[in-house]
């Protein structure tokens, strides 16, 4: 039996696991945040919630009511899903035993016999296949082309355990990959009916869907050089597979406002819908392409090296071809990669990106998406200077909330901080931004800014310059000459 001790921690563990993952997708930790966490502890730890320590007790308790916990657990029943294991019609050793030609062909010819959920299913041979790929990767990569006409399922299985099973390897002939790639994007993925395992009833989906975004992630992964070396002799095949998937239907306007994804930020969905990954791709080719170039010419000027790239980006940018929050979330992520990789092209693109005349929704999400998830650059911040400008201009004043970190304000004066601090700012000029942002913030957020000049320079590993530190210390006497009104914005004369 468990300590009581070991039980608190225990408890205490579910919380911080569950706010670390919301801050990696960046959702805010609101009122709906923490209920789920909520019910995620009550659902789990409901059975030995007597033996916690009685200190735990009323939070539990109040985390029960919310959540509805049953008074007796004798008589517990469930309104969700059953959960059950998928099981496989083969065990791990028997199917890592057969040959190579043997494991494929089973996966051609065997068919569940009933629709029900205790028996064998296609899911758990797939798990079975995924598990033997990922330990032993190169026979499945160099055969891969095997795999044409088999069940998506197992195809699937096969694409994910290649991404967990080549990394560190090296490889020679892609061929037989991109074959069987190619195969699986020509086959038509309409939404239809889709007959369930377990149930045997109908339901919506598409068939392909999950396959094609294996497929996105592993092609991304390659060009990130986690597969081993790509070579440039494959240009032609991964941007033709690249293409197919910036032209997948999801994410679609339905998928962007589900019940599930409206307290992510588009940014995150872009991680895990098939358009959206194969746009990651589009910028990890850009950088694979230009890695075979000499350096001192990796930044040029624009994108006439990558034609293919330009064309599909200026695709993107024309609203009545491409509306969705997402796909604009993700050119707002990689701007100051653009800004280095291609910046006259970034120049002539950057109001139909950030139209600093709009409110809408767009240039909002790419604003956010810019600023709290890509790197600041002094390049980028020279050529977005009137974007800033707007972001301090239409600022909230309200108090800050949730993770602060991620609040796009905070990642916002953090910006204007390090332009300060490379003499691209001087808050002692009128109108100047630094100023302004300051003017504005609350005292919550204005301390939270404060506090990462403190942190960047113990973590730094490298030494400050004296004229930076003589910025610093003239920033620092500003500050303290001026005083935010607790819980209020604005910046006041500090009092004689």
């Amino acid at each position: 039996m468990k300590t009581p001790n070991t039980l608190s921690r225990l408890y205490e563990f579910c919380s911080p696991k569950l706010d670390a993952s919301a801050r990696v997708v960046g959702i805010a930790a609101d009122r709906a945040a923490r209920e789920t966490m909520t019910r995620w502890r009550v659902n789990r730890l409901f059975w030995i919630k007597d033996a916690v320590l009685p200190a735990l007790g009323p939070d539990h308790g109040q985390g029960a009511s919310a959540s509805s916990e049953p008074e007796n657990p004798a008589s517990r029943s469930w309104s969700g899903d059953v959960e059950v294991d998928v099981r496989s019609p083969i065990s791990q050793e028997a199917f890592h035993a057969m040959p190579f030609s043997e494991q494929v062909g089973l996966l051609r010819t065997w068919e569940p016999q009933t629709s029900n959920w205790d028996g064998p299913v296609r899911e758990g041979l797939a798990g079975i296949l995924q598990e033997e790929v990922r330990s032993q990767p190169l026979p499945f990569f160099e055969d891969a082309s095997q795999f044409i006409g088999l069940d998506p399922l197992y195809s699937t299985a096969l694409m994910r355990g290649l991404l967990e099973g080549l990394d560190g390897k090296r490889v020679s002939d892609w061929q037989s990959l991109w074959a069987l790639a190619r195969w699986i994007l020509e086959q038509p993925d309409a939404e239809t009916e889709i007959r369930d395992e377990f149930s045997g009833q109908m339901q919506l989906g598409r068939r392909w869907q999950s396959c094609r975004l294996e497929i996105a992630r592993l092609i991304d992964a390659a060009l990130n050089h986690k597969l081993g070396p790509l070579p440039l002799s494959e240009r032609a095949s991964v941007w033709q597979l690249i293409d197919v998937l910036t032209h997948d239907p999801s994410p679609s306007l339905v998928d962007e406002t589900r019940e599930d994804q409206c307290i992510m930020h588009p940014f995150a969905v872009s991680l895990n819908t098939v358009r959206g990954l194969a746009v990651h791709a589009v910028f990890s080719y850009i950088r694979w392409i230009r890695s075979f170039s000499p350096k001192e010419s990796q930044g040029a000027q624009d994108l006439n090296d990558v034609r293919e790239v330009r064309e599909t980006l200026e695709a993107i940018l024309d609203p009545r071809l491409e509306s969705s929050l997402t796909i604009r979330s993700v050119l707002g992520a990689n701007l100051s990669r653009l800004a280095y990789w291609a910046d006259a092209w970034l120049r002539n693109h950057l109001e139909q990106i950030l139209p600093v005349q709009s409110r809408d929704e767009q240039w909002k999400t790419a604003w956010e998406a810019f600023i709290r998830f890509s790197s600041y650059e002094s390049k980028s911040f020279a050529l977005l200077h009137q974007q800033y400008s707007v972001a301090v201009n239409r600022m909230s004043r309200t108090v800050a909330a949730g993770h602060l970190p991620h609040d796009p304000r905070v990642r916002l004066g953090q910006h204007l901080v390090l332009s300060y601090c490379r003499g691209l700012l001087n808050f002692e000029q009128p109108g100047n931004l630094l100023t302004a942002f300051f003017a504005r913030v609350s005292k919550t957020v204005r301390t939270e800014v404060v506090a990462y000049i403190g942190e960047s320079l113990a973590q730094s590993n490298q030494t400050v310059s004296p004229e930076q530190s003589a910025r610093l210390l003239r920033l620092w006497n500003w500050l303290a000459q001026h005083e935010c009104p607790s819980g209020g914005p604005g910046l006041q004369p500090k009092a004689a």
